[in-house]
């Protein structure tokens, strides 16, 4: 793939698209970019592997934490 991309996928989410990319620096290692696009903005928010599994729990006891609050 293009500019070390190794794996996209988009999700089309009403007004919102997502798009999530993993990518492979010139230095081999790997990092996730999630980007959100509505309009002409577009916000891009990069995760190195070496922060994956911390940035992973802390996202899953925000989702716990949303699911909560979904049933309240």
């Amino acid at each position: 793939m293009e500019n070390g991309k190794v794996f996209s996928k988009r999700l089309v989410a009403g007004k919102r698209t997502y798009f999530f990319d993993v990518k492979k620096g010139k230095d081999g290692s790997a990092y996730l970019v999630i980007s959100e696009q509505r309009d002409d903005k577009k916000v891009r928010l990069m995760v190195f592997e070496d922060r994956l599994d911390a940035f992973l729990r802390t996202l899953e006891e925000a989702v716990q934490q949303l699911k909560r609050e979904v049933k309240s």
